[in-house]
């Protein structure tokens, strides 16, 4: 065994899936949207430098995985592909640049 995929899995919990997961995803600026969600009492709000597209999100993902992965694994492991579904049918992907 190279590498624990419970560690890289564990990894994209916390960084990605706990924290989206569940959440409404809004854009900064979307201002008037993110100050009204701010006023939901326990309302699990995630606000994002992007707007909230499925390629955008695929992309907002693996920055997010590519540096965690970095900073635990250094070289051992290096992201090269990402694919975020938004259905079964439809899907964004994301490939490291050379």
């Amino acid at each position: 065994m190279v590498l624990d995929f419970g560690d890289i899995k564990a990894i994209a919990n916390e960084k990605l899936v706990n924290v989206w997961d569940h959440a409404f995803l809004v854009y900064k600026g979307d201002a008037q949207l993110v100050e009204f969600l701010a006023t939901i009492p326990n309302h699990k709000t995630v606000v994002l430098d992007c707007v909230p597209t499925s390629e955008n999100l695929a992309q907002a993902a693996f920055d997010i995985l590519q540096h965690a992965y970095h900073d635990r694994f250094g070289k051992e492991l290096k992201l090269t592909f990402l694919r975020l579904y938004e259905t079964p049918n439809c899907w964004a992907d994301v490939r490291a640049a050379d």
